[in-house]
């Protein structure tokens, strides 16, 4: 079996539904040449349940994927590593989120559309054509010698403004992404905290960033929403 083939099948066994390899060269720190991305899709009952706030149970799904997501990259970066390749798996660990940027020091999203897994939408989350930006990520830098996808530099949102429309702090600028485009430009981050901590305060009785109401409003969410409920 091909390296390729090795690193999907192995996210794949992990439980991964979107996998892909981008090639990030000039982008990666230490001279990074490839990321790995790999996507969980959030179940829909929780995704259903976002409009009304943050609850519980979107909250402890994100601690249970993020436990899972850094599984699959440390088994890759292990793989990898086996076979002589310089890897960084991207785990909370290594590549820590940073609640004063929202951000953390590599961008996933560029990861993953440099992966073609998707775009990034006008509320500055991936989206995806499979399940909308109901997903979260893990990436692993590798210098490994791998055949990328083809990348995704186009936004696919169009006219749509139902992110901006059901964001309660009017956070979300209406601005198509383009490779390169400021996060400022698409989102205004410190609105978009501010009022998700106020649902959380509701909600949970804690002020937490995830609220959710911009991605499930997208149509490539509830698209994902609807397929599932004919299976």
């Amino acid at each position: 079996m091909d390296l390729n083939s090795a690193v999907l099948n192995l996210l794949r066994e992990h439980g991964a539904d979107l996998v892909g390899i981008g090639d990030v060269a000039g982008l990666a720190p230490d001279d990074y040449r490839y990321a790995i991305v790999a996507a969980l899709a959030l179940p829909v009952d929780i995704v259903e349940d976002i409009p009304n706030g943050p609850t519980p149970a979107y909250q402890a799904t994100y601690k249970v994927y993020n436990d899972r997501l850094d599984a699959m990259a440390t088994a890759v970066a292990d793989l990898l590593t086996a076979e002589g390749h310089r890897t960084l798996p991207l785990t909370r660990a290594n590549a820590p989120w940073d609640p004063q940027t929202a951000a953390t020091p590599f961008p996933y999203k560029t990861a993953a559309t440099r992966a073609g897994l998707g775009w990034v939408g006008k509320c500055a989350l991936l989206v995806t054509p499979e399940y909308g930006s109901a997903v979260r990520l893990t990436v692993m830098l590798t210098d490994a010698p791998l055949t990328p996808n083809e990348p995704i530099t186009t936004s696919r949102c169009g006219a749509c403004h139902a992110c901006a429309d059901a964001c309660p702090g009017n956070a979300i600028c209406n601005t198509l992404w383009h490779p390169g485009i400021d996060r400022a430009e698409l989102v205004d981050i410190p609105a978009c905290q501010k009022a998700a901590g106020d649902r959380a305060e509701v909600t949970l009785g804690v002020r937490t960033t995830i609220c959710g109401r911009c991605f499930a409003a997208c149509p490539y969410t509830k698209g994902y929403i609807n397929r599932s409920k004919k299976l």
